[in-house]
């Protein structure tokens, strides 16, 4: 039997066998073919013998060629592995977990806060959104001076000063409290941290929302609403009978007495007349309610985008170039 021969017979039976589904390449056949060569004289005459032993060299050749599973993933998992830190991946520690909402009873009355002793914080439920005033009650436990300090930082690093603060009488199971208006101008996680003496007392993490507290929206919305129904000075030409809608873009809520309202107004008046346009809106409590002290719009023609500049901030100049731009 000729070599050629030999060998296709010998694909013939691997075929049989656990080889099957094994590929034999060019190279695998030379390596056959060097290993048997000088011995083809004695396999003419002792093939059946010998057959097997030949299966088991090629196996063995293919079963070192190969590479495992194993070592392919292995290589694909290397390549995987940032080269900063050799034989792992990089994770960012969560450092800024917002403190859990929790409820207690103390003296038969349900109460919630946020954080956990010794610093917890009382607020609305709707929770903080940006540049909005939020009232907070502060509950301390343990030993701190009488009066204390909170601060803000947020994860870029920005640090707010809120003041100094007396602590007064204990308050359900805290030892002490104090409320606060707190203002936090982005939206994004925010560490509120209270020192006492210097030192560091505890702190809670809270999430600030974008866009409208309800709270705000509920209150500001009615308001402008009856105000330019009635408004004369710089919509009389509108006439007495209008159709209005109110759409609210944003809200500065610096303090608990002060509200400044961004808002797109359309106005249908009487004898076809009709209004659209960005307004700015300024609300006051004036110690029985709350009313529009004052409104401005951007000016006609080629003034409209200087105009538009000055009166509004950046957040809500991008919701009114979206509106230009959908039209």
């Amino acid at each position: 039997m000729d070599e050629n021969r030999w060998l296709t017979d010998l694909k013939e039976r691997a075929d049989q066998t656990i080889f099957r589904d094994v590929q034999f390449t060019a190279s695998m056949e030379e390596r056959v073919r060097q290993r048997v060569r000088p011995r083809t004289g004695w396999m003419t005459g002792w093939k059946k013998l010998s057959l097997p032993g030949v299966v088991l060299i090629m196996g063995l050749l293919l079963w070192f060629g190969l590479p495992t599973k194993e070592e392919g993933q292995s290589a694909q998992q290397e390549t995987q592995i940032p080269s900063l830190l050799p034989g792992g991946q990089i994770v960012e520690a969560d450092l800024w977990k917002l403190s859990p909402s929790l409820s207690s009873i103390y003296g038969n009355q349900s109460f919630s806060y946020l954080g956990e002793k010794p610093v917890r914080i009382m607020t609305d439920q709707d929770g903080f959104y940006e540049g909005q005033t939020q009232r907070v009650i502060w509950l301390l436990n343990g030993e701190y001076a009488p009066e204390v300090e909170i601060a803000a930082y947020n994860t870029d690093g920005t640090r707010l000063a809120l003041g100094s603060y007396e602590v007064m009488d204990p308050l359900y199971d805290a030892d002490g409290h104090f409320p606060s208006g707190i203002v936090l101008p982005e939206p994004g996680k925010w560490k509120l941290e209270v020192r006492s003496g210097g030192k560091h007392l505890g702190q809670v993490f809270v999430e600030v929302k974008k866009g409208i507290a309800p709270a705000n929206r509920q209150l500001v919305g009615p308001i402008i609403q009856q105000y330019l129904e009635t408004e004369s000075d710089q919509l009389g030409w509108l006439g007495k009978h209008r159709e209005i809608n109110v759409e609210l873009l944003g809200v500065e809520a610096p303090d608990a007495a002060k509200r400044t309202v961004y808002a797109w107004v359309k106005i249908t008046g009487s004898n076809s007349s009709a209004l659209s346009a960005p307004m700015a809106f300024q609300i006051v409590y004036n110690g029985n309610d709350y009313r529009v002290t004052n409104f401005k719009m951007p000016e006609d023609g080629s003034n409209y985008q200087s105009s538009l500049q000055k009166l509004f901030p950046p957040k809500v100049l991008e919701q009114i170039n979206n509106r230009s731009k959908a039209k």
